[in-house]
């Protein structure tokens, strides 16, 4: 029986995409093929974290675990964590994943690499990066890029997210991939934390924790999964889905 819960954080009232949880892509929503990958990855349990009435409604039809979580909850990882509290089996979970919502074809192996580092290093919080190699891609605000540090072995340490290109002038940037795996002790310490200046200037939570002293270690992947950040992005995503 696996001790990690992966919650996917999800609102309608999307700044850049109002409803993108319940788009269709190839007749299923957004939400169901993230739902599906984080099931098919065979990690651990599968939580959606939603507020929408409508996405309860989706959840129960398809029979997905969800809790319903306060509208006005600051970012994606207080939504995880309140959907956890409010879970009835949360004491049997040592480790989250928190898989966004906005990333529909994300790789099984992606989320079982993560997984593997929460639970075989000692470290409070993981996540992915991906080598950026468009141009354009380094200016694009949407895409946040992760300075990293040699940490260990073949892992990395995060010093600082940012929408701008940073580092200045670098030969390679790396794209920051939208899932965290926390153990439980980590997550409650870092919702405990108010919003730090670089987190509400960026508009980012992980530089709560970096704000903080809290290390985020880092793993590498070849290909980052298509974020669907805006109307645009699902536009493009459907157009390299019909190349195939």
């Amino acid at each position: 029986m696996s001790n990690t819960l992966i919650v996917i954080p999800v609102r309608m009232a999307s700044k850049r995409f109002p409803g993108k949880p319940l788009v269709l892509i190839e007749e299923k929503t957004m939400l169901e093929h993230v739902v599906d990958r984080a099931i098919e990855s065979k990690v651990g349990d599968v939580l959606v974290a939603c507020c929408d009435k409508e996405i309860k409604n989706l959840m129960e039809k398809r029979k997905i675990k969800y809790v319903m979580t306060n509208k006005k909850l600051i970012s994606g990882t207080d939504r995880v964590f309140s959907a956890y509290n409010s879970f009835k089996n949360k004491k049997k979970y040592e480790n989250i994943i928190n898989l966004q919502g906005d990333v529909p074809f994300i790789n099984c192996n992606h989320i079982s690499k993560l997984h593997s580092l929460i639970k075989g290093e000692l470290m409070e919080i993981a996540t992915l990066v991906s080598e950026i190699k468009s141009k354009k891609k380094i200016s694009d605000v949407n895409i946040v890029k992760t300075i990293i540090s040699k940490h260990k072995k073949k892992y990395y340490k995060a010093l600082y997210f940012s929408r701008l290109p940073v580092p200045f002038n670098s030969n390679k940037y790396y794209e920051h991939v939208g899932i965290y795996a926390y153990t439980i002790k980590a997550l409650k310490k870092f919702v405990s934390l108010g919003r730090s200046n670089l987190e509400e200037q960026e508009n980012l939570e992980q530089l709560r924790a970096l704000d903080n002293n809290m290390d985020i270690i880092v793993a590498k992947i070849k290909k980052a999964p298509i974020s669907i950040d805006t109307p645009e992005d699902l536009i493009l995503l459907n157009k390299s889905r019909d190349k195939k």
